[in-house]
């Protein structure tokens, strides 16, 4: 262990005051060289632009408001720049620097107002990007140049919000330096006084420092230009959630916002596709009310809705609480700006608080239905599923042969069942707001001979609602050992059993009075069973995913076998 006499330990300071300084100087004059790149050689890009063009290429006023108050920073850093490379040239003969600080203290008050403007002058740039093509072409060309070092524009636009915490950091360390005695003490912690002012004033400006960061840190992570940071707009969540399609789980990357819920795909370390960015404005989310599906939640919006599955419970209503938090929020916010509707406006509004055909309905998944939704008929390799565009639900070719123009398709025709069909004329009719386009089969005759099926059997759907119990379960046939993978419910003392978990019509029904159960607790494994006896037969194994789910369902199977005084 080296131990450093106290002259030594002055000798280190004193080589770090001096390293500390220089690192202010250069820094500062890499933030000046910034400033010129913004307020000089942009200026002189648009400048060239528009005697190429013969014509303005952006108005000079809209020009000076994405820029503002760049000048003054570049004549205020210029000078600052000047003063620092002076007293590092002469250090030796006057080792002081934080005077210039103090000096300079009240002009450093505007970088406050350039702070307070930059979301609003960002948006403006990307609405003039969007909209005027000549100005996007100099931005592209500018931001390619070499000058430009291939980075955004937008990326140097950030560096005076981040100079005045690099001012705060480096006046700390030169502090924690100086001897108490030295004559730049007092001068630094004022000046470190009067840059904590500014910063905690620019914080309070931008309500979050660390948001608008984040909003760009999104922003460069995303393939492509998309505009992430908006005015006004604030990060709240992000994390991976499978997504449902028609088919199979996709992992998706989600962020939310206080006025947007987007989700990407992701592509490479860090990096991701935007799929889509969908607006709080008539969302809804929800939780299914099957117990099975635990860790799913239920995405509604205008543009798309869809399924997502967390990696447990607990994930799943922590996304389900802030996403509902904050479409609460949102909707608080702009409630003002909502016109009322008229009442023949309401009286087309279905129990979802929306029009049929005016958001996109949820998909059911493919595997969760079996048969038709409306006439039962099974689902083959040649008669194939179909989803009404309307409700998400899945039907045949026969029981969807119609067209409809639907709002949230922006008025195009889509594929709706004859419910929705039906529905949707009459709303028609009420409303006198669409027209129907109904497309007739033509020479194909879309018809299947059905399977009969007893009435008591259509009484229940597996995804009824106040039932005792539902869910998916393996079962097996007496003492086999072959199992099947069906879906359950017990309602009004009755077990149905389905092939997948959206079915309208059951496979079987039976009445569970005079049945009993065994339970298997052997081990691990035989805990997940239990057996369904009657008169000491043997009518089905079951076996449940896990033990408490077993347990669930060996209550409710007992709950249903006594019968009520």
């Amino acid at each position: 262990m080296v131990i450093c006499s106290e002259s030594q330990e002055d000798e280190m300071k004193r080589k770090k005051l001096v390293h500390i300084a220089q690192e202010i100087m250069s820094s500062e004059k890499v933030f000046v060289d910034v400033l010129k790149l913004l307020h000089i050689d942009f200026r002189d890009a648009v400048a060239k632009a528009t005697r190429q063009n013969g014509k303005p290429v952006v108005d000079e006023r809209i020009l000076s408001q994405i820029l503002y108050y760049l000048p003054q920073l570049y004549q205020l850093n210029r000078d600052l720049q000047r003063e620092l490379e002076d007293r590092v040239a002469h250090w030796s003969d006057h080792q002081r620097l934080s005077d210039i600080f103090v000096q300079k203290g009240p002009y450093l008050k505007m970088y406050s107002t350039y702070i307070r403007q930059f979301d609003n002058n960002v948006a403006l740039l990307d609405e003039q990007c969007r909209k005027n093509t000549a100005f996007a072409t100099v931005v592209k060309e500018f931001e390619m140049s070499p000058r430009c070092a291939s980075l955004a524009l937008k990326h140097y636009l950030l560096k005076p919000v981040q100079r005045i915490p690099q001012y705060q950091l480096l006046l700390t360390d030169y502090l924690k330096n100086l001897p108490e005695d030295s004559e730049d003490y007092k001068d630094t912690q004022a000046a470190l006084g009067i840059v904590k002012e500014v910063a905690n004033h620019a914080n309070d400006i931008m309500k979050q420092g660390d948001n608008f960061q984040k909003l760009m840190q999104i922003q460069y992570s995303l393939n492509g230009h998309h505009e992430i940071v908006q005015p006004g707009r604030v990060f709240l969540k992000e994390g991976t959630l499978m997504k449902l399609s028609r088919k199979v789980m996709q992992p998706r990357v989600f962020f939310l916002f206080n006025d947007a819920l987007m989700y990407t795909t992701p592509v490479q370390s860090g990096q991701y596709k935007l799929n889509s960015v969908l607006s709080l404005a008539g969302m809804k989310v929800s939780k299914p009310s099957q117990e099975a599906y635990q860790n799913e939640l239920n995405i509604e919006s205008v543009e798309r809705s869809f399924i997502l599955s967390a990696s447990s419970a607990t994930e799943r209503d922590e996304w389900l609480e802030a996403i509902a938090k904050a479409i609460d929020d949102y909707t608080k916010k702009k409630i003002t700006f909502i016109s009322s509707r008229s009442q023949e406006e309401a009286e087309c509004v279905v129990d979802t608080g929306a029009p049929l055909g005016s958001k996109a309905p949820i998909w059911i998944p493919d595997l969760r239905a079996t048969m038709c939704m409306i006439c039962t008929c099974e689902f083959t390799l040649t008669w194939r599923r179909h989803h009404c565009r309307a409700c998400g639900r899945v039907v045949c070719q026969a029981c969807s042969a119609n067209k409809y123009y639907l709002e949230y398709l922006k008025n195009q025709p889509a594929r709706v069942c004859d419910h929705c069909f039906v529905k949707l004329q009459e709303n028609s009719d009420r409303c006198a707001s669409t027209s129907v386009s109904p497309i007739k089969p033509g020479a194909f005759s879309f018809t299947r001979k059905q399977k009969k099926i007893p009435a008591a059997l259509k009484e229940v759907s597996a995804n009824t609602e106040n039932s005792s119990m539902s869910g998916y379960l393996n079962r097996s046939k007496g003492n086999k050992k072959q199992w099947k993978r069906l879906w359950f419910v017990i309602k009004n003392k009755v077990l149905y059993t389905y092939a997948a978990s959206e079915d309208v019509a059951a496979l079987e029904s039976q009445p569970l009075l005079g049945f009993f159960l065994r339970e298997e607790k052997n081990g691990p494994a035989q805990k997940l069973q239990f057996k369904l006896y009657h008169k000491n037969t043997l009518f089905y194994i079951f076996k449940a995913d896990d033990i408490p789910t077993a347990q669930r369902w060996i209550e409710a199977f007992q709950e249903a076998m006594i019968l009520e005084q």
